[in-house]
């Protein structure tokens, strides 16, 4: 459940400052005529809010990665508690869950499979089964 949270508010958190920092350049547009000292502060204060975001935002993948690997360990999937079991991709070891079809990587990071580069200029084949043909 804790996993479920982190990982949702990670995934709407660039987005959610990017919208309040547009929203704080409107409002320092608007206050440039009525009241000027306000889109100055507005300016000094911003760079420290940048880095205050991407603290915030390295602190909650970091909680994130931490629930996950705690779940990894327990041999149990973060997101529904369902026991998996550790399978071999390559030489990198990950872990599937058979109750939500996520996959994790050794360190707690959903895992992405990455595609091959040699495969890139091949073009794509389709075979059908000749069982249902007849």
């Amino acid at each position: 459940m804790l996993y479920r949270f982190l990982r949702g508010l990670n995934e709407i958190y660039g987005v959610t400052v990017l919208f309040c920092f547009i929203a704080a350049f409107f409002v320092a547009c608007a206050f440039t005529l009525i009241y000027p000292i306000v889109p100055l502060v507005m300016l000094i204060s911003s760079i420290f809010l940048v880095v205050l975001a991407r603290v915030v935002f390295l602190t909650l993948r970091w909680l994130e990665r931490r629930v996950a690997t705690a779940g990894i360990r327990r041999g149990e999937c973060p997101a529904c508690a369902a026991k998996f079991d550790a399978i071999l991709v390559g030489e990198r070891r990950v872990h599937e869950c058979p109750g939500c079809r996520r996959i994790f990587d050794e360190v707690g990071d959903p895992y992405v499979p990455q595609e091959n580069p040699d495969d890139a200029s091949k073009p794509a084949t389709f075979e059908r089964s000749a069982v249902g043909a007849a």
